[in-house]
Formats: structure tokens, C-alpha cells, sequence
């Protein structure tokens, strides 16, 4: 009987730890290889305030947890700047590091000899010290970590998390802090892999080098995937099947010689089959209604269009955004030179230009994705240069991609819903001690995207997933999203590229309600009957300058500007 406790307690053990890594890969994007070493510290900080310090329970698993999150903050700030591959490297020599202090620092902890004589848990009189009276903490510990993780994903926040793993940049163009998401996650989730230290040291007590090395995390990976990532109860299934498979094989006779050898080629063709066959994982992760915090009805009507306009329709024509002689170069290209632009309330501007010409790095310029080499950018008359993308957003100022960059794994309401600003939920401290309000405003917010959505006619896609629109779809549902920002300035990157004519007089109104609403508008543009039917005032870029300013039948019936571009 102590036997399958024990597994048991095993299983409780990696549950911690996949959940919480599916937390950082699985819903972050973050593919990090450091996991064991935030295990390690949570055991050796256990380890080392009981054996040492004499420090009663719960300071040992609270000093554990909050060491290890510490640790993980002052890694992530530098590391956490650059992604993909270098991510990989950057967490891959922490693990070494971290593995090599614990070898070699023996007068703290004990070199390869480890650490033991750590004392049991205790409840009471009873002590926990054996793997049945041990559930005892294991099972409530792991339920407890557990919520922490399905509250954080199943949140403002953790939508967020998934938007940053789809697009970072488009992430950040609708508001969200990338940095700020990147270490609260990364914290969380070496915490929580602290957490399963500090059992795993209080099971055993004793803790050595050898249980937390690179392939502890990569054994924890296995079960990420194998259990579905973005799915953190795929996260326990696989924890339960990784640790419980190798075990049952134990039972299957076999030629004695050769049974370990066989046991682990059962157990590896077990892995690739069900992997073959279930490539995302035995459990998948959650999309359409089932994703959603909240739900809504989307066929009932939850308010008027009118109402989603910020801003007033006064003051038409007041400058809300300038640029005065920018300029940008990449090495020895100038990309943008010497160019100035005004945006007005009210007003659609066009950019028109050949392809290279730089409007594309101007919009980057205007929206803080780039810096310039020199010259300047107001926002309602006060600098904005330097400011993040994000911040941008918050005070009035967002922009679409040229090449979308929707959410494509999220549903068409999540879309929408992920770029509504000033959320409550977007806090890790609200979405923990202040649930009721986060829930409440969510539904406030899930009734607002759905009125977005019905004003761009696609409330009848609202859980369909975003990759699975018409292109003419995914164009309306951009300017949706943009539009949930609530900016005042918005930059469209191309709107129209790529639509026939009957999508085209569809989404046209969409744009003038924008302008008539009193935000100022820009659009580059290369189909110049767009250009004809919205612009008021139009700029010609050549050779990352403005060539000509004015309405576009001015810059159309200029003879020169029709031998450069017009034809």
C-alpha cells in the first residue's frame, strides 16, 4: 500500500510542476529550460531553513517560494528581452549555473553529499512520515497550486498571456505591457516550481544535485506536452501518466536479462504512439465559449453603436498628432528623412508612396516600435518620444499591421476583448484578492466587444476561431480591435489591401463612422480608388520623404507625382 502512495505522492509532486510550467510555455509562449533549477531552490531553501535555521513551517515553503521568484525576477528582466532560441540558451546556463553552485558551494549545501536529516512535516502530534500521512499535505498544497495557476489562466490576464504567445508585438500595439506579463509569469511560475521543492525535500529529507538537473526538466516538459499545452488539466494527466506508466510496466513479465531494457522500449513507443496520433496532446486547449471568463449571448443586442465612440465629435479639425522632421536610418539606409505629419480630429489622412518609400517605418516612428535618429513627436501638443508602444496605447495613440497579426488561436471576441483598455483583470494582485470585481467588469467588457463586433458585422463569428475567418473577415475584425483600444489616433496599416469592391463598400462606412466620431485617422494605402473615396488630405512618400501634401485630386492631377506613381 505505501508503495502506490507513494506514487501518488509522485504524482502530486510533477503535477505542481507541469502546471505551473504550462503556465510559463504553454500559455506564455516562453520556452525556457530552467524549471529544475527553480525546483532546486525551492528544496534546498527548505533544506538549508530547517536543518540550519530551525525555522518552523510555513516560513521554510514561504521563504522557498519567495527566493526562487526573486531569483527568477532578476534573471528574467536581462533574459527576458530577447526570445525564441536565445531564451533557451539564456535559461539553459541557469540551470548550469545554479546546478554547479549547489556542487560546489558544500559548506551551505553539502556539495554532492547533498543535504539530509531534514525533519517531516508534523500536524499536530502526527507526523507526516510516511507516504499515506504525507497526502495528507501533498493533496491539499497541490489542489492549492493548482487554482493559483487555473485562476491566473482563466483570467484577463492569462487571455493576455495567450495574445503575447501568439503576437508580441500585437500584443503590445493594443496595450498590453510585455515586460510586466513576462516576469509576473516567469515569477509565478518558479515560485509554484519552488513550492514542489520544498515537498519534494519534507517527503525524502534529503535533497542532492542529482534530483534537479537538466533532464528533471526536460522529463517535466514530457508531460507539458503530453498532456496538451495551454490545458493545465491535460498538465495533470500527463504528470499522472509519465509517473505511473514506468511503474505499471514494472508488472509486465519479462526475460530478466533484458526487462529494463525492454521495459524502457515499451515505455518509449507508448510516448510516440500517443503522440503520433494526439499531436496537440491527450487534452487540447480550450477555444471558443469554453475559453471565455465569462460568457454572452451573441445574438441579443447589449447596446447602440453610438455608444462605442470615445472622444467627442467637437473641435474638428484640432491637431492631435505631429510629427516634425523625422528621420531614421538602418545602417547606412535612410529609411525615413526630413518627414513631418499632422493628424486632425476628424480627419482621414491618407500615405500613399511606392513600396520602400518608408511609410511603414513612419507608422513604427509614430507608435514608438521605433526611435528616430531625430526630430520630434507631440501627442496633444506633449512629447511622446521614448514612450513604449503600450503607454502609447493608454494615451491615445494605436495602430493595425500590414500583415494583421490577429490572434489566430483565439476566438474573434478574445480578439476584441484582449484590446479594451484600463482592465482590472490585467492585474495579478485583482485577479487574486479582488475576484468579484475583475468578473463583473469582465462581463461589462464581454458586452462591449460584442457591441464592437456587431458594428463591424461579425457578431455572429464571436467564438469562431480568428484563423478561421475569410480574409475579408480577419480585415473587419482589426479594425475592431483597433477600435476596442478606445484611442483617439488610429493607424491602419493597409486596410483595404486585397478586397474586391463589394468588401470594400462595406467597410468604407466603418472607417468614416471612425473619422465623423471625431478620432483622427491614418491609413497607407496603395489602391488609389480608397484613397479617392475616404481621404481628406493625402501625403506622398518617396525616398522616405514627403514628396507632396494635399487632397487627392491635388496629388493626382500633379503631372510629376503622376509619372512617379500614379502612371
Amino acid at each position: 500500500m505505501d508503495y502506490l502512495l507513494h506514487i501518488l505522492v509522485m504524482v502530486c509532486l510533477y503535477a505542481i510542476l507541469a502546471s505551473s510550467f504550462n503556465l510559463l510555455i504553454g500559455f506564455a509562449g516562453l520556452f525556457a529550460l530552467s524549471h529544475a533549477a527553480f525546483y532546486a531552490l525551492g528544496a534546498y531553501a527548505a533544506a538549508i531553513t530547517t536543518t540550519s535555521l530551525g525555522l518552523p513551517f510555513p516560513l521554510p515553503l514561504l521563504i522557498a517560494v519567495v527566493f526562487a521568484a526573486a531569483m527568477s525576477v532578476l534573471i528574467a528582466l536581462p533574459a527576458l528581452r530577447v526570445s525564441g532560441h536565445y531564451l533557451v540558451v539564456i535559461s539553459l546556463a541557469l540551470q548550469m549555473i545554479v546546478i554547479e553552485v549547489i556542487l560546489n558551494w558544500t559548506s551551505l549545501t553539502g556539495g554532492t553529499d547533498g543535504i539530509s536529516g531534514i525533519p517531516a512535516y508534523t500536524i499536530g502530534s502526527l507526523r507526516l512520515d510516511s507516504p499515506g500521512r504525507f497526502l495528507l499535505a501533498a493533496v491539499p498544497i497541490t489542489a492549492l497550486c493548482f487554482w493559483i495557476c487555473w485562476r491566473l489562466a482563466h483570467s484577463p490576464f492569462g487571455r493576455a498571456l495567450r495574445a503575447m504567445r501568439e503576437n508580441e508585438d500585437a500584443a503590445e500595439a493594443v496595450g498590453k505591457n510585455i515586460l510586466y506579463m513576462k516576469v509576473t509569469v516567469f515569477a509565478v511560475s518558479a515560485g509554484l516550481a519552488a513550492i514542489a521543492g520544498v515537498l519534494f525535500a519534507r517527503y525524502f529529507t534529503y535533497v542532492g544535485a542529482q534530483s534537479f538537473t537538466i533532464d528533471e526538466t526536460i522529463y517535466v516538459l514530457a508531460m507539458v506536452i503530453l498532456g496538451g499545452t495551454a490545458n493545465l488539466w491535460g498538465s495533470v494527466l500527463g504528470a499522472a501518466i509519465l509517473v505511473i506508466l514506468p511503474e505499471l510496466l514494472k508488472f509486465v513479465a519479462l526475460p530478466v536479462d533484458i526487462a529494463d531494457k525492454l521495459r524502457l522500449i515499451i515505455y518509449g513507443v507508448i510516448l510516440i504512439l500517443i503522440l503520433r496520433f494526439r499531436p496537440e496532446g491527450l487534452l487540447t486547449e480550450p477555444r471558443g465559449e469554453k475559453a471565455m471568463f465569462v460568457s454572452i449571448n451573441a445574438q441579443e443586442p447589449v447596446g447602440a453603436s453610438n455608444d462605442l465612440f470615445a472622444g467627442s465629435k467637437d473641435n474638428v479639425g484640432e491637431v492631435i498628432l505631429e510629427g516634425r522632421n523625422l528621420r531614421k536610418s538602418f545602417g547606412g539606409i535612410t529609411a525615413v528623412s526630413d518627414f513631418s505629419i499632422i493628424l486632425k480630429k476628424g480627419q482621414i489622412t491618407g500615405l500613399i508612396g511606392p513600396n520602400g518609400a518608408g511609410k511603414t517605418t513612419a507608422f513604427n516612428l509614430l507608435t514608438g516600435f521605433l526611435k528616430p535618429d531625430s526630430g520630434e513627436i507631440a501627442l496633444r501638443g506633449k512629447n511622446i518620444i521614448g514612450r513604449r508602444p503600450h503607454e502609447l496605447v493608454g494615451a491615445g495613440l494605436a495602430r493595425s499591421f500590414q500583415d494583421l497579426r490577429l490572434f489566430t488561436k483565439m476566438t474573434v471576441i478574445e480578439n476584441v476583448l484582449v484590446a479594451l483598455p484600463n482592465q482590472s483583470g490585467d492585474s495579478l494582485f485583482r485577479v487574486f484578492f479582488k475576484r468579484r470585481h475583475v468578473r463583473e467588469e469582465e462581463r461589462e467588457n464581454a458586452a462591449r466587444a460584442m457591441e464592437i463586433l456587431r458594428f463591424v458585422e461579425l457578431h455572429d463569428k464571436a467564438y469562431e476561431t480568428a484563423e478561421n475567418l475569410s480574409y475579408a473577415e480577419e480585415k473587419l475584425l482589426v479594425v475592431a480591435r483597433l477600435l476596442a483600444t478606445g484611442a483617439e489616433v488610429l493607424l491602419f496599416d493597409e486596410p483595404m489591401s486585397g478586397l474586391d469592391p463589394t468588401t470594400l463598400a462595406e467597410i468604407f462606412p466603418v472607417i468614416r463612422k471612425l473619422a465623423e466620431s471625431g478620432k483622427a485617422v491614418c491609413i497607407i494605402e496603395h489602391n488609389l480608388d480608397v484613397i479617392k473615396e475616404l481621404c481628406d488630405v493625402v501625403y506622398f512618400l518617396d525616398e522616405g520623404r514627403a514628396m507632396a501634401v494635399g487632397t487627392p485630386e491635388e496629388l493626382m492631377s500633379n503631372p510629376e507625382l503622376a509619372t512617379r506613381y500614379f502612371g
